[in-house]
């Protein structure tokens, strides 16, 4: 959840609460609206979790796979190169097979997957002399292993970032719900307390959304139910003639 949609959910918390403590009056109630609220703000905390869960997983994938990567080229591709180059005589015209020359280390999981595929087969052949130069007697199985380890980690990480395109999916769907709620509410509100401007100016604070400047301090944008920029149609307290507080540089005077 992003900082603009942490400050949205903290509206509609804002609203709820708001809607808790001041019961609609007359022949409207809050109704379907007031279950729909509850059920935004239910599911966004489930698909905040999810996304963060799978956020630090996919980072703890993202570090087993770099270094699972590092071990097979020091423990396997490494070896194996070195061994094959030994077996070239210097100034023979007989070059290295390009399955058994060492890759680039910046290689992706994908690639070097496809690397230790081909140098597996093309170390078969030579199994015996690979052994008799130092490498265990069963570096194939070893390697093919190390290898397989790394595809099982590239998987997991290829379901973390589906874990998360899903929960932040997820989120949009819920954040417009909740502007459709708070919509429905914003108009049994109004008319519930019509000429009520304490609680009228309390209901346009809590379905603002408030958001932090760069350095201007806060700023507040229009909630769910209005537009960004777009005058509040509910009469503030100095709009109908209670006098605003007095400046801190007229006090002294």
């Amino acid at each position: 959840m992003d900082r603009k949609q942490k400050q949205t959910m903290d509206s509609l918390v804002r609203v709820r609460s708001f809607i808790e403590t001041q019961p609609a009056t007359g022949t409207l109630t809050y109704g379907s609206a007031r279950e729909m609220l509850d059920d935004v703000i239910r599911r966004l905390g489930e698909y905040a979790s999810a996304q963060r869960l799978g956020l630090d997983q996919s980072r703890a994938e993202v570090l087993r796979q770099t270094d699972q990567i590092a071990l097979l080229f020091d423990q396997h591709i490494r070896p194996i190169v070195a061994i094959a180059r030994a077996q070239i005589e210097p100034q023979s015209d007989v070059g290295l097979p390009g399955a058994l020359r060492l890759p680039k280390a910046s290689l992706g999981p994908t690639k070097v997957l496809a690397v230790c595929d081909s140098m597996i087969e093309a170390a078969r052949p030579y199994e015996a002399l690979f052994i008799a130069n130092g490498l265990p007697a069963d570096f194939l199985a070893q390697f093919a292993n190390a290898r397989n380890v790394l595809e099982r980690v590239r998987s997991g990480r290829a379901d973390q970032v589906v874990a998360h395109t899903v929960a932040r999916a997820g989120l949009q769907v819920q954040l417009r719900r909740g502007r459709r709620a708070v919509e429905r509410l914003d108009s049994i509100v109004r008319a519930s307390f019509r000429g009520d401007l304490t609680r009228l100016s309390a209901w346009r604070t809590a379905k603002r959304v408030h958001q932090i400047g760069g350095g201007a301090g806060p700023r507040e944008t229009e909630g769910a139910a209005g537009v960004a920029g777009a005058p509040d149609p509910t009469p503030t307290p100095s709009a109908a003639g209670v006098p605003e507080a007095v400046p801190e540089a007229l006090r002294a005077a």
